[in-house]
Order: structure tokens, then sequence, then C-alpha cells
């Protein structure tokens, strides 16, 4: 009795009921697309972070990490690199020689990172070969070495495929070491501070320059089956590697590892907002109705229904106005976010700032399960403290006076 009694009252005033019905539908469905925007954002991230730069783990000598020394290697590394390849999990390894050189070219100079690599177990673990926009990957074979190097970094030197390098570094000896490289190709990753900074060359020739010994390697990059594993595969990782240090890409970049972690707690805040917004809303559009029905309140009253139900007939109002605008909301909010999970939103026109931190400039909408359920358990729980206050204001009605309210 009290479902149908609190069913007819929702539609008493059908203009004011619909009117609050498409105002909860709007904000949900602005709160379900910006939390799956911004988590399909965060996500984009940490694919480009772990596929182009970090891996989802990787390998060091002890105290490289601290300070780059290149005489601080690892010096097994194709035992471990097999080990590793066993494992279950484990979807690719690759090792890399790593040295900071000093750069010089015809029309500048400059800093970096020179990545020594094995050209197709690298591909296996990072995708900078398919960032390639123009020239090859290091597969030319010339007189002069080939280089990778990213587009801002040639913007900075002034440098064009085919143009020629000089790289200087202290080798394992202490001696100054210079080799001439020639530009093969330049990549472009979504990381225009990583494209700036980052040069990659055969494995065979920067372990030549360096003058280091056959079987050994700066950096261990492993690949997972799965990246969320990452913390679960490293103990395992951790008793091959011995004393060498294993770190996954949170601990490898805290940056992102902060941002992936606090990105949930901002949208839920964000959600929150929303829906207290919307609760000052509905908690007027219920007093509104419980002023405009006294003399009916009091008559129920005074002919001998309860306080409770009273109070459960206005929460159960409320219930059923939230629940409607809510379910809409989150049904529209769903289809929309499902649409642009394989339609990109062009963010080009942001492309300056969101590079310089890392972000793609095509982002793809991501929306998980537990979302939609734990907003649509907010949605209810903001009908049921939205009716509180209304119902405690008929509650104090006076049956008496309010029959013979006009």
């Amino acid at each position: 009795m009290i479902w149908s009694i609190a069913w007819r009252n929702v539609w008493r005033n059908k203009v004011r009921s619909i009117v609050m019905i498409v105002a909860i539908s709007l904000g949900l469905v602005a709160g379900v697309f910006s939390m799956a925007f911004m988590q399909g954002t965060v996500d984009a991230r940490i694919e480009s972070a772990t596929k182009s730069e970090l891996a989802h783990l990787q390998i060091h000598a002890p105290h490289f990490s601290e300070n780059k020394e290149t005489s601080f290697y690892i010096s097994n590394a194709s035992e471990l690199v097999n080990k590793i390849e066993g494992l279950d999990s484990v979807k690719a390894v690759c090792q890399r020689l790593i040295a900071e050189p000093f750069i010089t070219a015809a029309h500048g100079t400059g800093g970096g990172k020179l990545v020594g690599v094995d050209i197709e177990k690298e591909k296996n673990v990072t995708d900078i070969w398919q960032h390639v926009i123009k020239g090859t990957y290091l597969e030319k074979t010339s007189r002069m070495p080939p280089v990778l190097i990213g587009e801002k970094l040639t913007k900075k030197l002034k440098l064009k495929v085919g143009s020629k390098i000089n790289v200087q570094m202290v080798d394992l000896t202490g001696d100054l070491s210079a080799k001439g490289y020639r530009v093969c190709g330049i990549y472009k990753t979504t990381n225009t501070s990583f494209d700036g900074t980052n040069l990659f060359v055969r494995f065979q020739d920067l372990q030549t320059q360096l003058g280091i010994e056959k079987d050994a390697a700066h950096e261990i990059a492993i690949v997972l089956d799965k990246g969320d594993e990452a913390p679960l595969i490293k103990p395992t990782i951790v008793k091959i590697a011995g004393k060498n240090e294993v770190k996954t890409w949170k601990e490898l970049s805290p940056e992102i590892a902060m941002l992936a972690d606090s990105m949930s707690e901002y949208m839920y805040i964000f959600i929150l907002i929303i829906l207290l917004g919307l609760c000052f809303g509905i908690i007027n559009t219920m007093l509104m109705a419980v002023l405009e029905r006294t003399k009916e309140i009091g008559m129920l009253m005074a002919v001998g229904m309860n306080k409770r139900r009273i109070f459960g007939m206005i929460i159960l109002e409320s219930v059923l106005l939230t629940f409607i605008g809510g379910f809409f909301g989150i049904l529209f909010g769903a289809a929309i976010t499902k649409y642009f999970e394989t339609t990109p939103i062009d963010m080009s026109m942001f492309s300056a700032g969101l590079s310089k931190m890392g972000f793609a400039t095509q982002i793809y909408t991501s929306l998980r399960a537990d979302t939609l359920v734990t907003i649509s358990i907010l949605v209810i729980i903001t009908g049921l403290l939205s009716a509180i206050y209304p119902a405690r204001k008929a509650l104090k009605l006076n049956p008496a006076e309010a029959t013979r309210t006009d």
C-alpha cells in the first residue's frame, strides 16, 4: 500500500517530477562520462609509460639507479634474461646498455640518455619502433652506426634523417671516447620530455664504445602478460636477480604511480560534488511536496496512520524519484562512454601542454563495472539522505491543525 501511494505521489505534479528526474539524469551523465574520461586519460598515460618508456619491471645493478654510473653493471645479464624468459607470466625480456653522453652536431650541442638495445628483443619490450615518423628503425646498416632520435631533440639540434652526430662519453677505463653516429630515424611518442632526452643505438655499438664486457648490461627490462601483476611477480624476479635491484614501473616512476593511485579518489570526490548538488535539489522538491500536502498528511495521521508509515512514505517517494533519474543517468552515461571507448576524443588543441606531461591527444574513455555499482549505491544513499529533512518536517505536523489548513 505504501509503495502504491508513494508512486502516485511522485506523479502528482508531473512537470516538477520530470524536471527533477531530468536534472538527476543529466548530472549523472556528466559524472559518469567525466569519471570514464579521467580514467581513460590515466590508463593511456600508464600504457604509454609501460610500453614506450619503462616496461613493467626493471633490473639494475646496486647503486646504478642513484647515479647512472656506467661502471655499475649486471655482469651475468644473459643468464638472468634466459631464466626470466622461462617464467610463465613473462611476455618479453630485453637487456640494455645505458650511457649519458655529450652530443655535438653541426648546429648545436646537448646531452641525453643513450640506450643500447637488442633490436629484435627490444621490439617485444617497447613500442618505440612503432613511433618512427621518419626514416627507419635501427635495422639499417651503413659505414657509420645508426642512431634513433626523438623529434624534440632533432628540432633542438636541427637534425634530420642522414645527419651525423658525434657522441662523447667516458668509457669504463676512464678515458674520453668519441664516436660518430648517423641518424637513421626519428620517433615521436606522446611524451615530449622522453623524446627530448632518449637516443637509441644498437647494443653492440654502445658496448664497443664503452669497452664493457660482452655479457654485461646496465638494465634488464621485463614485460608481463598482465601489467597489474608486477607487484606479485616481483618477489620471483628478486630471487632470480640475486643482489641486483628489481623495481616495478610504479617504483621507477613515482609521479605516474601517484597519479594512478589517487585518480580513483579524485573521481569519487567529483561524483560526490555532483550528488551533493543534486541532494539540495531533491530536498527542495520533496519539501515542496510535503508542504503542498499538509492537510492530506494531517488527515492520514488523524485516521490512524502512524508516524513511521508517514516517514517511510516520504522516504520512498524520494528514493523512487532519485532511482528513476539515477537509472536513466547511469544508462545514458554508460552508453555515451561505451561509444567513446572505440571512438577517440580528439584533444589535439591541447597537444602542446598534454605532450609535456606525457598524455595522449587521442583519449578513449574507460568505465569499470565496479564504478557503476558504486555510483548506483551512492545515488540511492543520496535519495535516502535527501528525504530525511522533509520527512521530519512532516512528522512535526499537528493533525488537528493540519486538517484545518487550506
